[in-house]
């Protein structure tokens, strides 16, 4: 039995909001994060396409491409639970 090892990993993740506003903001929110780059395993890339913001995560094995994942996930969570607050309070 032979042993593969994972060369790299590429992710997609489309979130779909209800307006181009929201998007925007939430573009706003998470693109400092996607800069970020601390160590070489992982990077991220930002875009947004009307109310869509696209999220791709190339990393180098596993581990980096879930920790990457995970964070975004969270940050995007929190992120429109904050959009949302602000906009209930206007």
């Amino acid at each position: 039995m032979s042993l593969q090892s994972i060369n790299s990993i590429s992710m997609t993740v489309k979130i779909q909001v209800l307006d181009n506003q929201t998007c925007n903001f939430l573009y706003d929110a998470l693109v400092l994060e996607s800069g970020y780059n601390p160590n070489d395993r992982a990077q991220a890339n930002l875009t947004v396409q009307n109310n869509l913001l696209i999220l791709e995560i190339f990393a180098k094995d596993s581990v980096s491409a879930r920790a990457s994942i995970n964070s975004f996930m969270k940050w995007i969570n929190l992120s429109l639970q904050i959009i949302s607050m602000t906009k209930n309070t206007n």
